[in-house]
């Protein structure tokens, strides 16, 4: 028997997940921790890295809101119904390009370094694969 998707409001869920998480974050240690298990890999596209100051309180907690509306998107989604997809993918695509935007701005060298030169990086979330069972 397959399983009925409800007609969840994707803006009200939204609207929940960001009063309830976004807007209640721990303790700075404890968003590290959960950073850290959060898997996110950091690629060094160009410009020498060495320099980043990846304990940046600001870098940390948009990697950690960036990480906790994913796991919200992998959780939520297959509960929204065909009809409502668009519409939280609309919303969910707003609430990311935002923080990725954040993120963008931010100046992650330490302010000890007295050459500031340019880099580019590439974040991203590594997956672990489902095994599929005979």
């Amino acid at each position: 028997m397959k399983k009925k998707k409800s007609q969840k409001d994707p803006l009200a869920l939204l609207e929940v997940f960001q009063k309830s998480v976004l807007q209640n974050k721990p303790a700075f240690v404890d968003m590290v921790t959960d950073v850290h298990m959060m898997q996110f890999k950091i690629k060094p596209l160009r410009g020498d890295v060495q320099h980043i100051d990846f304990q940046n309180n600001k870098f940390i907690e948009i990697l950690w809101s960036l990480g906790k509306l994913d796991e919200f998107f992998q959780k939520q989604y297959p509960s929204i119904s065909e009809s409502k997809k668009e519409q939280f993918f609309l919303y969910f695509d707003l609430m990311q390009k935002k923080l990725q935007d954040d993120l963008n701005k931010l100046r992650l060298q330490s302010p000890q370094d007295e050459n500031p030169a340019g880099f580019e990086v590439e974040i991203f979330k590594t997956r672990a694969q489902k095994k599929k069972s005979n």
